[in-house]
């Protein structure tokens, strides 16, 4: 009964002017709640829409088929790859995969043992990445500076070769030959065109001039170096890719050369 008496008088003593002053100052208190808590509560209840776009990836590295001169085309391929990932990823209405995710996955797989590409091994490394298409391919280039470039894409879920391309040109064109490949790829697999008022960059007609494409081999030989760790022989590579070669051409791989300088420099 004493006990009860205590919480009868404590009640008799909250006035409805108490009250009042009493909810007044906790106002404030509960809208800055409501600001900070109610938002982020609404932000996880609508959670950005899934990327719904068809997903593409590039085998980072192409087979080198030449048979004279072989050794100096070797490293070529990822420089290949490198630029093909750069031209389809132009079309925003499709997803491309970075080059580096996929290198490294097929290292932490062990899957580049072989050193060549074939549909298998595709599929395989498409599965992981949860792609819908992986493209891989082979190049050629002969005595006389002809390249012939050509390309298979596989769908991941049915295992099947869907389409097969093949671009012919001068090895000068080296770089109007990807870009050429590019788009018949993304006609070819069906994939959504450019949206409207997209257009793919024109090729600068500097990386036409004679010699000019082995500017993207000294880059490529740069990646491969990265590839294997090679940190040395990387940043000294890079480094020369960057000194040789004109700023307006390989914008794409001009930046990530000079990102990787900066990164091997500092040990990070």
């Amino acid at each position: 009964m004493r006990g009860i008496s205590r919480v009868n008088a404590r009640a008799r003593q909250i006035t409805p002017r108490r009250w009042l002053r009493q909810s007044t100052r906790a106002l404030p208190i509960a809208l800055f709640a409501a600001a900070v808590i109610g938002p982020s509560r609404q932000a996880v209840a609508q959670a950005a829409p899934a990327d719904r776009r068809p997903t593409v990836a590039v085998m980072p590295n192409f087979d080198n088929g030449s048979v004279v001169n072989h050794a100096d085309y070797d490293a070529l391929g990822k420089g290949i790859a490198d630029v093909l990932i750069t031209e389809l990823s132009a079309n925003n209405a499709i997803r491309v995969i970075e080059r580096d995710r996929i290198q490294q996955l097929i290292d932490e797989q062990n899957l580049g043992a072989s050193g060549r590409v074939d549909k298998g091994t595709a599929v395989q490394v498409g599965k992981l990445l949860g792609v819908h298409h992986m493209i891989f391919g082979g190049f050629i280039i002969d005595p006389k500076g002809q390249m012939r470039l050509d390309a298979r894409a596989v769908n991941v879920e049915t295992s099947e070769i869907e389409h097969v391309e093949s671009v012919t040109d001068k090895a000068d064109n080296m770089l109007a030959v990807l870009s050429t490949m590019a788009d018949k790829l993304n006609k070819g697999m069906k994939l959504p065109a450019l949206p409207a008022g997209t257009t793919r960059p024109a090729v600068n007609p500097e990386s036409t001039k004679p010699g000019r494409w082995r500017d993207l081999i000294l880059y490529a030989r740069a990646e491969d170096a990265n590839d294997k760790k090679d940190r040395t022989r990387a940043l000294a590579l890079y480094k020369d890719f960057l000194d040789k070669s004109p700023s307006t051409v390989l914008a794409s791989q001009r930046r990530r050369a000079e990102q990787k300088v900066r990164e091997l420099s500092s040990g990070s």
